[in-house]
């Protein structure tokens, strides 16, 4: 076969979560969130770090189960120490001396590996402020018809990039056709777009916005897998602690704002103007639960899988305010049929390009599949079975070779008798 797809793994569906999640947290907005209001605001950015916080009810499920098999654990190891010592009651005070002090060293490094992970837990909450105020403060500034071709060209580079640096993720033939196909259709879209657009200006101006989007929110993204994979923390856990931090810094922020000038603060001016009853602070707690599962998609697809994965979730979200803009486009221009059948056919070859580029899907020519871990771990398979086929002869060899010997041997005493 010429396409297949890679061995089955549940997880691979895990990268759907956000888009299926985002565009239903939509429609959940819709009933509190009062019309014609500007939710571009702070209590966005609230409600965003709000979310993260119910990453405890996870956490606290994960807690359970590893404190419940520690204590089996412990309970085996009291029951083995009981026999040890019914059959050893005797210590040496030097082995005593080396055991506390490998325990001490153990301690130190303990203590000292913890440090390390408050350190960088911090730097990542910074850094996750420094991202939604970004965005918070400069998002206006870019046009929205580059988010399809400027904005996914950044994204999708930028994860490769900084995978590339910092994981240290090795790229392939199959990586860098996938890569060269998707930056040529979007290059064309970008090409495209700019024949629409009527303020030239918005074009530099969404060419830094995304930029430095990248650098933010990407590096952001990165990080949080160097983390996992340095300290081994579960993401509910990451969540946990970012969502309590951004929550403290926006309040402390919005008060200040509000000593400053009444009409700034925007948090508790969203709880006044939005929730106003029962229905519409039940409509806000159900909104949160979807804002935090499409949320939690996400650290999820860079915990099991890739960051590179999350740029698969982004291409089937993007494509579906996409389609959502041409029944209310904000420039018809841009959203003209040709332009809408044009896109729509680039973002199916893209998205199949991203398949292909983390190995969902295998392409078998051009030796495409060659490097793919599917195909590495069927030669490495195949590598040890003719190992073990070649030792197994070696061994047969060698036996026959001791019979024939023992044989000569004993026919050689037959004669001399």
């Amino acid at each position: 076969m010429w396409i297949e797809l890679s061995e089955f793994n549940l997880k691979l569906f895990i990268p759907l979560i956000f888009p299926v999640f985002k565009r239903i947290q939509d429609l959940t907005k819709k009933l509190y969130i009062k019309k014609g209001y500007d939710d571009h605001t702070l209590f966005k950015t609230f409600r965003y770090y709000l979310c993260h916080i119910l990453a405890f009810v996870p956490l606290l499920i994960v807690y359970y189960r590893t404190k419940k098999a520690e204590n089996d654990l412990i309970q085996i190891k009291e029951e083995n120490t009981e026999k040890l010592e019914s059959v050893k009651t005797l210590t040496h005070n030097d082995t005593l001396f080396k055991t506390n002090t490998i325990a001490d060293l153990k301690v130190a490094n303990t203590r000292k590996k913890r440090m390390k992970s408050y350190i960088f837990l911090g730097g990542l909450c910074i850094l996750s402020l420094f991202c939604y105020y970004y965005r918070y403060f400069f998002e206006k500034y870019s046009a929205r018809e580059f988010k399809q071709s400027m904005g996914i060209f950044f994204d999708i580079g930028g994860y490769i990039v900084l995978s590339m640096l910092i994981l240290k993720q090795k790229l392939y033939f199959h990586n860098f056709v996938s890569m060269g196909i998707i930056a040529v259709l979007l290059i064309v879209l970008f090409i495209m777009t700019t024949v629409c657009i009527e303020d030239k200006n918005s074009i530099w101006k969404s060419f830094i916005y995304y930029l430095f989007y990248i650098i933010l929110f990407i590096l952001y993204d990165i990080l949080k897998k160097k983390y996992m994979n340095m300290f081994f923390n579960t993401p509910y856990f990451m969540m946990l602690v970012i969502g309590i931090f951004g929550c403290v810094f926006v309040l402390i922020y919005d008060f200040i704002a509000f000593l400053i000038d009444n009409d700034k603060e925007e948090v508790a001016k969203g709880f006044r103007e939005n929730i106003n009853d029962a229905g519409k602070a039940f409509a806000l707690i159900l909104d949160l639960i979807i804002h935090f599962i499409w949320n939690l998609g996400l650290w999820l697809t860079i915990y099991y899988l890739t960051p590179c994965h999350i740029f698969m979730s982004e291409y089937i979200s993007e494509y579906i305010y996409y389609i959502q803009d041409v029944n209310n486009p904000p420039n018809p221009k841009f959203y003209k049929t040709h332009n809408v059948v044009i896109f729509s056919i680039f973002a199916f070859i893209n998205f199949c390009c991203c398949l292909v580029f983390n190995e969902v899907v295998i392409l078998n020519f051009f030796n495409l599949d060659y490097n793919t871990k599917k195909r590495i771990q069927e030669r490495q398979r195949h590598e040890s079975r003719q190992t073990n086929q070649a030792q197994i002869l070696l061994s047969d060899d060698e036996n026959d070779a001791n019979i024939e010997m023992s044989s000569q041997n004993s026919f050689d005493l037959g004669s001399n008798n």
